[in-house]
């Protein structure tokens, strides 16, 4: 925070005299990213509130998770009479600065907080008082809650049924969430009942199914062609809703319960009405799009270890074997991130860690706005989208549903992946022709590390019944985060029993495809954010069990073949773009097309560990070389990276692991490094 310092330190100097020097420091350090915030506080001064507001939202681009950010951004918004974005801004910059602790002269920066609020509670509106109660709420909530909140004026707990979420007036259709209809015929219905009438139990956000749709509220819905899908809920008990169609044919039915999709399959133009407001979804082209498959299926499973599979020769995954066998398995895929939230963050967004800057799960962590997201991709590339997921690392709460036309949350605390895999199969049926790109979400896998009678509701049977209760029920974690876990010989057949039920479970799907699909007229992937550290005895934290993950891809345009290539995870979003007909430009995002696909292919893959406390990580790894590089000093909250005191390096031989001493190849891998972490360094 040096630069940002000295300009606060010379605030009485003239706006162009402090803007000349940040240009001059600049010119010696053009990858500070906080010279984007030193501009915008030189340009307050000087009361351009326009050009400040520019600077700063550039700086937030750099570092979106800095506090000092969003209290700028708050007064300039403020200066600039957008109150709401001013008391939004003020709430994230406290969600940030206390995310970890609180920095130092934080009393004093929470009084200029309070009084930014203080001023511009009351020049808010009604609605964007509203907007900014929920905002707030969704703020001070845990991110893995999702769906649930909490009300601070009620003092309880609530679900996002019945409300829009990030409702944006400048965009037609907003994810509206309702609860997911067939809940009612299984056991959990009783909890829904409650929650209905208002319960407060935080504790029953982990067995609430949701279910979310691009939708707008009204008391009418045209549509003007035939061959299409609403779904509709009602916003009131007994809501009575009238369909009529061009020729003067009319029905009327009544939505006895609230927030509760209902789909209707619109054969011919007509008009929806009701005397009251009804949501009505973004209608489904039921009819494929030409140039489109049929389906593209991602599969994520949280902590899949390619490197177990490798040396276990898949033998507790041997449907899943049989089936990626037809198409293309890469020996050597490597995550971006140690564990889900980073990595998935960039496979939901094609970017490492030190560009998406999502950290950790707060819903103050947000995708970039400006690069698009894998839903997005796909739904502007003319396919119907649907996520179905429990993982908390897809939480609606950080723009897990931007792109999707369609989505279903079951909490994986709450629910086996089994609920999930049948919906999948239900949308496959519902929707047969349309263009459909479907993603699925699992983490039985996961589950397994952990203790199966803290986790009863959501781990699988076997796992419970075929081990002794020894294994079963011994604490593998060690009181740890799963990241840091150490070998336990009583992981590995829980892990097993975990790899089997998946493999059982998601068999029907494999068999669903080639019964019903063309080989041409389908993709599927495979694919996950890491594997698992307590399968062997290395204590590195970026080791191979817990970096090689899974990427498998199968049908129209994949080729049979495992693959040695060298790639990252998340080069599967340029694979299916290609191969499912969608044109986009991936100059913006770090993924790139393998040369297993007619790409130009990585030299190096490349994981990192950015985390708050934490040491700086990196592996880099090449057919020939690993190299380590490890920072002396800890990540901030925001997660730059300090190297003020050093840093330690080694180059391994990737066959032998034994440290290479060779100058010029590791200044080689310290550019590579350096060139990656430039604009994420503390100076």
């Amino acid at each position: 925070m040096g630069l940002l310092n000295d300009v606060l330190a010379h605030s009485n100097l003239e706006p162009a005299q402090l803007l000349a020097y940040i240009d001059e420091y600049e010119a010696v350090q053009p990858y500070d990213c906080m010279i984007g915030t030193a501009r915008a506080v030189a340009s307050f001064f000087a009361e351009d509130y326009a050009a400040a507001e520019g600077c700063i939202l550039s700086a937030l681009q750099k570092n979106p998770t800095n506090h000092m950010n969003h209290f700028y951004y708050a007064l300039i918004a403020k200066a600039r009479g957008q109150y709401l974005t001013a008391a939004v801004e003020c709430w994230i910059a406290i969600n940030f600065a206390t995310q970890f602790g609180t920095p130092p002269g934080w009393d004093a920066l929470l009084k200029q907080l309070n009084d930014v609020m203080l001023e511009v509670g009351p020049k808010l509106g009604q609605e964007e008082l509203l907007e900014f109660t929920f905002r707030r709420n969704v703020l001070e909530s845990p991110g893995s809650f999702f769906p649930a909140y909490y009300l601070y004026e009620k003092k309880r707990w609530t679900v996002f049924t019945g409300q829009f979420l990030y409702y944006d007036r400048r965009k037609a259709y907003n994810d509206y969430v309702g609860f997911w209809g067939q809940a009612h015929m299984d056991v959990f219905s009783h909890t829904l009942s409650k929650l209905l009438a208002g319960a407060g139990d935080y504790n029953l956000y982990a067995v609430t199914p949701t279910e979310t749709w691009k939708a707008r509220k009204g008391k009418t819905a045209e549509l003007k062609q035939g061959g299409q899908v609403v779904a509709v809920a009602a916003t009131a008990a007994d809501q009575k809703i009238s369909i009529t169609t061009d020729g003067g044919q009319g029905i009327n039915f009544t939505l006895a319960v609230p927030e509760i999709y209902h789909y209707i399959n619109m054969d011919r133009p007509g008009r929806l009405s009701s005397g009251q407001d009804f949501i009505v979804s973004k209608p489904v082209c039921m009819e494929g799009a030409p140039g489109k498959k049929r389906l593209v299926l991602t599969i994520f499973m949280d902590a899949l270890s390619q490197r177990y599979l490798t040396d276990t020769d898949y033998a507790c995954m041997l449907h899943t074997r049989e089936f990626f066998g037809k198409g293309t398995i890469f020996k050597n895929c490597y995550a971006t991130g140690e564990w889900t939230h980073p990595s998935v963050a960039s496979l939901n967004t094609g970017l490492y860690t030190t560009h998406h800057h999502i950290i950790y799960r707060s819903p103050a962590y947000q995708y970039p706005p400006k690069n698009k997201t894998v839903g997005e991709i796909f739904s502007d590339g003319g396919y119907f989208t649907f996520l179905a997921s429990g993982s908390v690392g897809t939480s609606p709460y950080m723009g897990g549903l931007r792109g999707f036309d369609r989505a279903i949350h079951k909490s994986a605390l709450g629910f086996p992946d089994s609920h999930l895999i049948a919906d999948v199969l239900d949308h496959l049926d519902a929707f047969p022709d349309a263009s459909k790109f479907v993603a699925l979400g699992l983490c039985d896998v996961h589950r397994s590390m952990e203790d199966t009678t803290e986790q009863a509701l959501s781990v699988a049977m076997p796992q419970q019944t075929l081990l002794g209760f020894r294994d079963a029920m011994a604490k593998t974690n060690h009181d740890e985060k799963s990241v840091w876990m150490r070998y336990a010989e009583s992981h590995i057949p829980k892990y097993q029993a975990a790899l089997r039920n998946f493999d059982r479970q998601i068999k029907p799907v494999y068999d669903y495809i080639t019964e019903h699909y063309a080989e041409d007229e389908y993709l599927v992937c495979l694919y996950s954010d890491h594997g698992t550290p307590a399968l062997n005895h290395e204590e590195y934290l970026l080791k191979k069990m817990q970096t090689n993950s899974v990427l498998m891809l199968r049908g129209g345009g994949v080729p049979a073949q495992v693959s040695e290539e060298y790639v990252n995870h998340f080069d599967y979003l340029p694979i299916l773009a290609k191969l499912a007909g969608v044109p986009f430009d991936f100059s913006g995002h770090d993924c790139v097309l393998p040369r297993a696909f007619g790409g130009p292919g990585r030299d190096f893959v490349y994981t990192e560990s950015i985390y708050h406390g934490q040491t700086y990580k990196a592996a880099v790894r090449t057919e020939e070389f690993e190299c380590r590089f490890e920072t002396k000093g800890f990540t901030g909250n925001d997660g730059l990276i300090d190297l003020a005191q050093g840093f330690t390096m080694k180059v391994l031989s990737m066959k032998t692991g034994e440290e290479i001493q060779d100058g010029e190849l590791s200044e080689d891998f310290e550019a590579i490094v350096f060139d990656h972490i430039k604009e994420n360094i503390k100076y």
